[in-house]
């Protein structure tokens, strides 16, 4: 595979459990880029899980929280960032981040999210009797602010992370960044 020229960032959003952190760890040591989980980036200054900071704190007070960190982790270059999945809530993120990178979207069907999360506990927001139609739900208010936040947007259902990450690379070649 032909080296691809880069100094932006590249950043990954999408829903939670599409991948993005394991695929981000993949695609930065492929690509010899630096690495960030916004979200444990996030876990390490706080020192405390994001769900605990949710149930004392409220999703609001993290949202905040959320913004400042990712205006800092935004001012990096060459590092591929894995966000969390409701980094679109805030336009002000996506405008940071997109300042020096390019947002690419692992898109994942909410049948095979919830096959990647139907037994996570860690989620928040996922703590519900019914995780499908909570998955359905959110995608539905979130799949158009990923969409209109991306520059490229990755099926992932059914595909392994070579395969996603093979997918970015070939999207990419074709992007000046």
């Amino acid at each position: 595979m032909s080296k691809i020229k880069m100094s932006k960032n590249i950043v990954l959003i999408g829903f939670m459990g599409s991948g993005k952190s394991t695929t981000g760890k993949v695609l930065a040591q492929r690509i010899h880029y630096s690495f960030i989980d916004s979200d444990e980036f996030i876990e390490s200054k706080i020192k405390m899980s994001i769900s605990d900071y949710f149930i004392q704190y409220g999703e609001d007070q993290f949202r905040s929280l959320e913004e400042d960190i990712i205006s800092q982790i935004a001012l990096t270059s060459n590092t591929v960032i894995a966000t969390g999945g409701g980094i679109v809530k805030n336009p002000n993120n996506i405008l940071n981040l997109k300042s020096n990178g390019i947002i690419i979207y692992l898109k994942g069907s909410p049948e095979h999210i919830f096959e990647r999360l139907k037994y996570d506990t860690t989620r928040p927001l996922l703590n519900t009797e019914n995780k499908l139609e909570t998955i359905k739900s959110l995608l539905k208010q979130r799949s158009p602010l990923y969409e209109s936040a991306s520059d490229i947007i990755i099926d992932i259902d059914n595909k392994s992370i070579d395969e996603v990450v093979v997918s970015i690379l070939e999207r990419m070649r074709g992007k000046a960044i």
